[in-house]
């Protein structure tokens, strides 16, 4: 058991005293000494036995609060923003306003230059420029994340300075532009749906024209198709299946049909020139034929003076000696 600072003090200062009481009494040396050692053995006798048990009190540990790590605080690189630059595009008559911020950082250390973020601007739009003069207007969404996309990524400007890159980038057309674009697309689409329709047409014309209508024959069969087993009304309308496949093919109609065919009666002049064709080729009948002429010059001129046109055609004298040939020219259509 470890002695502490108190008996101690109290073992030296009854040393001490013992030492003290003996030179005073006279006592030899020796026995001062003997007399304190005796006392410190009675000391170290009562010192050794146990002290009684005294209840040991743990005080309660209080619990280890465990402190959340820091983030570590960065600083951010210098950034400087651009809004509303006008772009080229793929259209030499539409511009995109692009808008970024613009991030930089220094590669070469002691660079004499004033403004860096200036030269990140600059190359950065150089990038942007590039990428957008072959981007069509039509394709706004697509451009603005392709452009950010290609322009997040570090690249070092020409010199070599500083490495820029873009964020929070935008890519639009003004609104002029746009509602130019939209006007643009909406005439394109009119005069695409105008040359279908043309086209169309002209398909359908052709069919008719060249397969139909080629023949009043191809016309009777495409009516039964169309018409199917009326075929007494198809006989009825031969006449004009044959007037509209002529018209079709830009030849003379033809009326035909089941009776005698009308035949245009001849002119005075063709009467004068069939009359002297006769006399030519029947000599002997010259003179019946001159006084036949005679006789009809005095009923045409009589015709002529009482001016009634419905009996002129009656009163036209017709040659009586008239060859076969001769006649079917004039009277043939």
């Amino acid at each position: 058991m470890k002695l502490h600072r108190n008996s101690l003090l109290t073992a030296a200062a009854i040393m001490l005293v013992l030492y003290l009481v003996s030179l005073v009494v006279g006592l030899p040396g020796w026995a001062a000494v003997v007399l304190t050692l005796v006392l410190l053995v009675l000391l170290a006798v009562v010192w050794k036995q146990p002290d009684e048990p005294r209840p040991v009190v743990t005080k309660p540990t209080p619990p280890s609060v465990v402190l959340p790590d820091r983030e570590p605080v960065f600083s951010g690189p210098p950034t400087r923003t651009v809004a509303d630059v006008r772009l080229p595009s793929a259209s030499p008559d539409f511009q995109f306003s692009f808008s970024a911020v613009v991030q930089w950082s220094t590669v070469l250390s002691g660079s004499r230059h004033a403004d860096l973020g200036a030269v990140a601007v600059d190359a950065l739009l150089e990038r942007a420029r590039s990428l957008t003069v072959r981007q069509q207007v039509t394709d706004e969404s697509l451009n603005q994340h392709r452009l950010a996309a290609l322009l997040g990524e570090p690249a070092l400007d020409e010199k070599g300075q500083v490495r820029s890159w873009a964020t929070e980038v935008r890519l639009r057309l003004p609104d002029a532009d746009q509602k130019h674009l939209q006007h643009l697309a909406a005439l394109h689409r009119r005069e695409q749906t105008t040359l279908l329709e043309r086209r169309m047409e002209q398909d359908k014309r052709a069919y008719l024209k060249d397969d139909v209508f080629a023949t009043p024959g191809s016309a009777a069969v495409w009516w039964l198709v169309n018409h199917p087993g009326e075929v007494e009304t198809a006989l009825g309308l031969l006449d004009t299946l044959a007037e509209l496949s002529a018209a079709a093919n830009d030849l003379p109609v033809r009326r035909t049909s089941a009776e005698e065919i009308e035949r245009q009666r001849p002119t005075r002049a063709e009467l004068a020139f069939s009359t002297a064709v006769d006399g030519l080729t029947n000599p002997s009948g010259s003179a019946e034929s001159g006084s036949g002429s005679s006789d009809s010059d005095r009923a045409e001129s009589d015709t002529a003076g009482s001016g009634s046109p419905t009996d002129e055609s009656h009163q036209r004298p017709v040659p009586r000696h008239v060859d076969a040939p001769y006649r079917e020219q004039f009277y043939s259509e």
